[in-house]
């Protein structure tokens, strides 16, 4: 009888490891999909950085132009 209680406490055990393995691999993948959602929300805002660091950098050269224009009617009428 202590033997079949023995046995009977082991499969309980054996039951609840296979339980929590079977839950961690659940979460395992979970946050495995998590990341990749992350880092493809990185990717987006590391491109939408990228088109506003370009668009700034045209607003910029567009407005040096204007600028040195400005410069040029500046100084013909000194002249």
């Amino acid at each position: 009888m202590v033997v079949m209680d023995l046995f009977t406490v082991l499969e309980q055990k054996l039951e609840a490891v296979l339980g929590q393995t079977a839950a961690l691999k659940e979460a395992n993948v979970a946050l495995k999909k998590a990341l990749e959602e992350k880092e493809q929300a990185l990717k987006d805002a590391e491109g939408a950085l990228a088109k506003a660091t370009q668009e700034r950098e045209l607003i910029r050269q567009r407005i040096d132009k204007i600028l040195n224009r400005l410069a040029v009617l500046d100084t013909g009428e000194s002249a």
